[in-house]
């Protein structure tokens, strides 16, 4: 695999090892449905200029290139920002009295006039604005106004993320570059082009009907590239690798599914942010040098507690120190290289071992102690290290598992892998190629693609041997079939034949 060249552009990094591992930068505080909005972001501003999805053309060169984003702050401020508009419309007032009441107590910079003879009646425009703020992404999380996000419906439900001052400079809280990275890794993966065609005829449609109701609450002259948010693309180590070809594939399964654009974002959401998950564990097994694949061992919830709880609460616990280990490996490799015995033969070996790391890490010497032996330097690297990684990338494996539904956390018993009803049927739809599939073969699929572990075979092929308790994977594979069944997704035809069924998989 080529290593991509380090960019120097990115300023506030006192120590290069998380980015340098996985990529600038996953963020715990950045959902998977941010990830996505972004990467719609970074996608919408390139498909002006280079059709969506620009592959690497030089090799061993890490793209650099700007995007930007809008602000679209009176949408944002009319949506998000216009707490009295219900209470106004539920008044007695008479229709005319409540244009007035509402636009003498909206407070905005832009004049919302012209909105009155766009909407006629008070009471529509205030049933616009709740639909938009029932249908916002992730509503149920207390954001600021200027972090609040509208679903993507179409162009003009995108823009950035912004700090409380909306007309400042953007910080990187929520829109952390993790849709950047998604957006590389699509690029990367040589289907480019083909998922840029998807994204334009399904998702981003400039013809949707709520997208036009958007755009019709914006003022005639507001050009939506006005006080745009210009940032550049964050940066992915390597150039080629396995996991961006399954993500690309299963992008281009879900964008041609029989399913309007509106119904396929939320499977999208799910297993974009599963794919980039596996791709954090396969690095970190690189780095920590261990064998094998990474796993999650679902537990399908039982009457009580079974084999499996333990199995899955320990796969999940061994998962998430996984990212700890790689960047303790990562920094510890540091004195297998030869500058590190040459530094130490120098006639000042802690001078010369501080500036070897500096070099190799990028690490700021001030957050290092003043003085010092060789070794007392290099601990104070790896512990200044290992602290930033724990505020906030070794949080996102567990942050995004419960978020995407593969992880349950319940007071009292603990955190272990456990499917909601949403992300298996985002499994079936991506998983379950024509309209059925055996119901064993499906869960060997979801092995071969997901590294998901639900019956023994599974256990099997990911532990290098059979499960002792194998009864226990028996019956772990009975509760999915059940719960397929009650989902509609299963159908037995004898005591030997299921089939897990994709409703959605017809060619349009």
């Amino acid at each position: 695999m080529t290593r991509l060249d380090t960019p120097t552009q990115y300023k506030g990094i006192k120590v290069w090892v998380d980015e340098a591992i996985w990529g600038h930068r996953f963020y715990n505080d950045q959902t998977p449905w941010l990830v996505f909005l972004e990467f719609l972001s970074v996608f919408r501003s390139r498909d002006q200029v280079q059709h969506g999805l620009a592959e690497v053309r030089n090799e061993g060169a890490h793209e650099q290139f700007t995007y930007d984003t809008p602000r679209l702050i009176p949408l944002r401020e009319l949506i998000f920002s216009n707490p009295h508009i219900q209470h106004i419309d539920a008044s007695e007032k008479l229709d005319g009295e409540k244009w007035d009441a509402w636009l003498k107590q909206f407070e905005s910079d832009q004049s919302f006039a012209f909105l009155r003879d766009r909407c006629g009646e008070f009471s529509e425009l205030a049933r616009i604005v709740e639909l938009f703020q029932n249908t916002a992404v992730e509503p149920h999380r207390q954001r600021r106004w200027t972090s609040r996000f509208l679903f993507p419906y179409g162009p003009y439900c995108l823009y950035a993320d912004l700090p409380n001052n909306p007309n400042s400079s953007p910080d990187r809280r929520f829109f952390a570059r993790g849709g950047e990275l998604l957006y590389l890794m699509l690029s990367r993966s040589g289907q480019g082009p083909e998922i840029a065609k998807l994204i334009g005829e399904k998702i981003l449609r400039s013809d949707n009907s709520w997208n036009r109701v958007a755009k019709a609450l914006l003022p005639d002259d507001h050009r939506i590239d006005a006080n745009s948010v210009t940032g550049g693309i964050g940066y992915l180590p390597f150039a080629q690798r396995d996991e961006y070809k399954e993500l690309a594939k299963t992008w281009l399964q879900l964008l041609s599914l029989d399913l309007p654009g509106n119904a396929v974002i939320d499977p999208l959401v799910r297993l974009s942010a599963l794919h980039m998950l596996i791709y954090m564990l396969r690095r970190s097994i690189e780095e920590t040098g261990d064998q094998g694949e990474p796993r999650f061992v679902l537990e399908i919830p039982a009457p009580k507690k079974t084999t499996l709880f333990e199995i899955s609460a320990e796969n999940l616990r061994a998962n998430r120190m996984l990212t700890n280990r790689a960047v303790r490996a990562y920094i510890d490799s540091a004195k297998n290289a030869p500058d590190w015995e040459e530094a130490l033969q120098k006639r000042a070996p802690a001078d010369a071992v501080r500036e070897y790391l500096t070099e190799r890490f990028q690490w700021d010497p001030e957050d290092g102690p003043a003085s010092g032996d060789p070794e007392t330097i290099f601990n104070a690297l790896r512990s200044y290290a290992e602290k930033r990684h724990s505020q906030h990338v070794s949080k996102v494996h567990l942050e995004w598992m419960r978020q995407i539904g593969l992880a349950v956390s319940r007071r009292g018993v603990g955190t272990w892998y456990a499917p909601n009803d949403s992300l298996i049927k985002a499994l079936v739809m991506c998983t379950v190629d024509g309209e059925r599939e055996e119901y064993h073969r499906f869960l060997a699929k979801l092995y071969d693609r997901f590294r998901i572990v639900i019956a023994a075979p599974e256990a099997e092929k990911a532990y290098g041997q059979l499960p002792t308790d194998q009864y226990a994977f028996s019956q772990n594979a009975q509760r999915l079939e059940q719960r397929l069944r009650t989902l509609g997704l299963l159908r037995r035809l004898s005591d030997d034949c299921a089939y897990v069924e994709n409703p959605f998989r017809r060619p349009l």
